[in-house]
């Protein structure tokens, strides 16, 4: 009879007791640069140390894994296709590690998003996603700047544009522009000439957020004009904020140019209504913005994904 062929047990060779840590280093280093002096100085260990690993390894596996001609150490083949197996190991191992850290700690998401979208669209937000992510901490600011990507100041950006090099996103809004006012002052507009109703509201924040009023009108009612009787001129009132001019809004103190996503929640609440039917389509779609690398960790894809839901159901 034929004796039976020893079988291969996964389970028993697992159990097997695996050398220190320390000396898989040393093995794997002394390979590398072939001397116990110099491994020994890259370890920060003595010469005496390294070589009890050595000789602590070879009596492990069985088999000698250097060949000694006086102070160099010539690795075997079997100890080349060990060593880059181990440190194969030994790489992933240290991966795991990390990733078992940061699976640990509490997982920051760094926002930086344009006043305006901050003030009127996410803010009112915010809560629903940090009640169905109370892991995730957001840290949210208020900033215009097109570096704060590139600086690493922020992870995500939502802001008027699209990526620049290097970035990627998506867009969340396809603004119009269009005109609101109070419902008070929508309900008494005249069919024909009602900007004369009312005057213009302006603010004076920053040049590349305001919306132009002249380019709107001209672009809508070209030559002919503004839509207002020749004997009445064209009325404006400056505020020093976008928020300010928005709550004059409110008050119906005027007609204020806006685009949709920061009129949305207020036009949803009835606390203004579209005072004419003409809009233009915003020449820039509100977008998130982040790096390609390093590309989005966990947490920042799970608030990019909430965006997205939370736009298609207050802008879609």
């Amino acid at each position: 009879m034929k004796s039976p062929q020893p079988r291969y047990d996964e389970n028993r060779t697992m159990r097997r007791t695996l050398p220190p840590l320390a000396v898989m280093q040393s093995f794997v280093d002394v390979v590398e640069t072939m001397s116990v002096t110099r491994s020994a100085e890259r370890l920060n260990l003595t010469q005496s140390a390294v070589s009890h690993h050595i000789a602590r390894l070879e009596l492990h596996v069985g088999v000698p894994l250097f060949e000694r001609s006086g102070r160099a150490m010539c690795p075997t083949a079997e100890a080349a296709r060990l060593a880059e197996r181990m440190t194969r190991s030994l790489r992933d191992l240290s991966v795991a590690l990390d990733e078992a850290g940061n699976a640990a700690a509490e997982p920051v998401v760094r926002v930086a998003v344009a006043p305006e979208v901050l003030a009127h669209w996410l803010a009112p937000r915010l809560e629903a996603f940090r009640a169905n992510h109370p892991a995730i901490r957001l840290e949210v600011g208020a900033d215009y700047r097109r570096d704060v990507l590139t600086t690493g100041e922020a992870d995500l950006q939502i802001r008027l544009g699209h990526p620049g090099p290097g970035q990627g996103g998506f867009v969340l809004a396809e603004d119009d522009e269009l005109v609101v006012c109070s419902p008070e002052l929508g309900a008494r507009l005249p069919e024909r000439q009602a900007f004369a109703a009312a005057p213009f509201l302006t603010e004076a924040g920053p040049s590349a957020t305001r919306l132009d009023w002249d380019r709107w009108l001209t672009e809508l009612y070209g030559n002919r004009g503004l839509p207002l009787r020749d004997d009445r001129p064209v009325r404006t009132l400056r505020f020093e904020t976008f928020a300010g001019m928005l709550e004059a809004c409110r008050r119906g103190e005027g007609f204020a140019l806006v685009r949709t996503h920061v009129a949305a929640d207020d036009l949803a609440a009835g606390r203004l209504v579209v005072a004419v039917e003409e809009r233009l389509p915003a020449e820039l779609p509100l977008s998130v913005i982040h790096p390609l690398r390093p590309a989005p960790g966990v947490a920042a894809r799970q608030f990019m994904e909430w965006l997205r839901e939370a736009a298609s159901t207050s802008l879609g």
